[in-house]
């Protein structure tokens, strides 16, 4: 009755809701989704050995879905079954939710999205909300404007939402510099050195083939080679003090929406920097959302734990309540990943059914 009266209040604001399979191939979850939900999917195989689960999720087999359709823009809505390992219950409960593919105007998308979200959780009596937004995109920006080296910065995005694993790269970049390879050959450290992967990965291979390792069946030398150089890189860049302090001072904003641009432009005045049109973005957000009943914090930590996310996110909780009712945001690089030529701007957002209950109104 409650999902129905969830998909009702979608397929009302011009929704097409598609049949999605419970068996899904893995791999287009395995490559994009991150190491949370990887460590989390029921899989099985195929007689011809194709990797197959159990469906994890919606939002990616829609998008598959809207590529295989071509469709330039579409408003899906989905309800159903979803199965994951979870530590607090069992690993079959009930997902509904929203997706907006190809429309490109991006903060009225984005606020749309969100009162659409809002909109399903009243028609079924939920009341007493607050909202929590981060922006991907904006902690992006930052880094970029205080020059924090391309490889921190690439391990710092891959961790944006936990954390307690930001302030571990922060200590890790913060500490004194060592040599990760002192002990391997010189012609492996001139190629770290140079950043030559090609060269790298010969050297591996041939060291490989000599130790009577196999060259298939685990990671490439060229991964090897890639993740070697990356783990030099990081170790010669070293974070000064100044910068770690002003990273820590963004991450600890934690406002009212209504006071978020204002406490952006004061971290970038403090810190003689220009984080381009996060502000605007954040008060424009506020004013498309200003007359929602809830109340909005905008935490500039704050992540959601999908590699496929690149821009503003959200969670909307019920008081008293520590779990989300309702979780989304952007992620427009995701169609590409899933074989898109062009990338298609997508948001959208998912509700947990079974938090819902207890929550309804007489």
């Amino acid at each position: 009755m409650m999902l129905r009266t969830i998909l009702d209040t979608l397929e009302s604001s011009g929704c097409t809701a598609p049949e999605i399979d419970l068996l899904q191939p893995a791999d287009p979850f395995l490559d994009t989704t991150g190491e949370d939900l990887r460590r989390r999917i029921f899989i099985t195989q195929e007689n011809s050995g194709r990797t197959l689960c159990l469906r994890p999720e919606f939002t990616i087999p829609v998008c598959l879905g809207h590529l295989e359709r071509g469709w330039i823009k579409a408003r899906y809505a989905y309800g159903g079954k979803v199965f994951r390992q979870r530590a607090d219950g069992v690993g079959e409960f009930t997902q509904a939710g929203f997706e907006n593919l190809g429309s490109r105007n991006f903060n009225d998308a984005d606020i749309d999205c969100i009162l659409t979200s809002i909109r399903v959780l009243e028609a079924v009596g939920q009341s007493g909300l607050s909202m929590v937004l981060g922006d991907q995109q904006i902690f992006v920006s930052a880094l970029d404007a205080l020059q924090i080296p391309q490889a921190w910065k690439k391990k710092l995005i891959r961790s944006f939402g936990d954390d307690q694993l930001l302030l571990a790269h922060l200590d890790a970049m913060s500490s004194a510099g060592h040599e990760p390879f002192a002990e391997a050959s010189d012609a492996v450290r001139e190629a770290i050195a140079s950043g030559d992967v090609d060269a790298l990965a010969t050297l591996l291979t041939e060291q490989m083939v000599e130790d009577g390792l196999p060259l298939s069946g685990g990671r490439t030398a060229r991964a090897i080679a890639d993740r070697m150089i990356e783990k030099a890189e990081l170790a010669s860049q070293r974070l000064d003090a100044g910068k770690r302090a002003a990273l820590e001072t963004f991450l600890g904003i934690d406002v009212p929406l209504a006071e978020a641009a204002d406490a952006i432009a004061t971290f970038e005045k403090e810190n003689g920097i220009m984080i381009p049109l996060a502000g605007e973005e954040l008060a424009a957000r506020y004013e498309g959302l200003k007359g929602a009943d809830l109340s909005m914090r905008y935490r500039a930590s704050f992540g959601r734990q999908l590699d496929y996310y690149t821009g503003f996110v959200f969670e909307i909780f019920r008081s008293g309540h520590e779990k989300p009712l309702v979780g989304g945001g952007r992620y427009d690089r995701l169609m590409t990943l899933l074989g898109s030529p062009e990338e298609i701007p997508a948001v959208g957002f998912s509700v947990w059914v079974d938090r819902l209950e207890g929550g309804r109104v007489a």
